[in-house]
């Protein structure tokens, strides 16, 4: 009798996705069906702001955002693990790029069939949403006119079709040149926002850190994740690598 077929191993998280499964993460995200679920570029645009974030939103906050309800739409765990292993491969991918001095950080956006430049409404939608997850720690950026003026490429493609008019930040569609260099805006305005938080996250890790100090063994793979989702650490913030 022969073996049963050997079933392949999920790739390393802290291995870059190849095009073949960036493809295949766009198939999963597009085929959820509910309308808040996101497709990739969106997904891309909440990453990068979890990532550059003042605090650490654990993947028990976040996880269901993607497929836009609390149901997990999955028929089996082993599709589910497909998903969190490249879209957690993807994330490590953003935080290395924002995190080296050798590597520039580049939003993933989408160019529409017949378009020749991507408009990045969906990327900043979708940073406003992963912005919105821990609002109050993002205070000291919205209540300081200069801090502010680093979200403007965010907030000016996620308002370019608000359905108030007040809200638009163009009375007609931008020329190319001008998209260009919004879409441009989104990198540099991630990556000041990275660094500048970036003290926030070191002292919140060490504060961790003391946290697990005094709070006495450490927590054990099979045992319930603290962060109160009522499943297994290794299945929840125990299985992500955060820079």
């Amino acid at each position: 009798m022969e073996p049963p077929p050997r079933i392949p191993s999920r790739a390393p998280l802290d291995q870059p996705l190849t095009d073949a499964e960036y493809d295949r993460l766009a198939a999963i995200l597009d085929g959820f069906p509910d309308e808040d679920a996101m497709d990739l570029e969106e997904m891309d645009g909440f990453f990068a702001a979890l990532i550059s974030a003042p605090v650490t939103v654990p993947p028990s906050m976040y996880l269901d955002e993607l497929w836009g309800g609390d149901k997990a739409p999955f028929a089996t765990e082993g599709n589910l693990e497909e998903l969190l292993n490249l879209a957690m491969r993807h994330w490590n991918s953003i935080a290395r790029a924002l995190a080296s001095r050798d590597l520039i950080f580049l939003p993933r956006l989408e160019t529409k069939e017949g378009e020749d430049v991507p408009r990045g409404n969906l990327w900043a939608h979708g940073f406003l949403r992963g912005v919105g997850l821990c609002r109050k720690a993002w205070d000291e950026i919205f209540e300081d006119d200069n801090r502010f003026a680093i979200l403007l490429p965010v907030l000016t493609l996620a308002h370019e079709n608000d359905p108030d008019p007040e809200m638009r930040p163009w009375k007609a569609p931008p020329d190319r040149e001008l998209r260009e260099q919004v879409l441009a805006g989104l990198s540099v305005a991630t990556q000041r926002l990275y660094d500048y938080f970036r003290a926030h996250r070191t002292q919140e890790a060490r504060h961790g850190q003391n946290r697990d100090r005094q709070s006495g063994p450490k927590i054990g793979r099979n045992d319930a994740c603290s962060c109160g989702s009522g499943k297994k650490y290794k299945r929840c913030c125990g299985n992500v690598t955060i820079h």
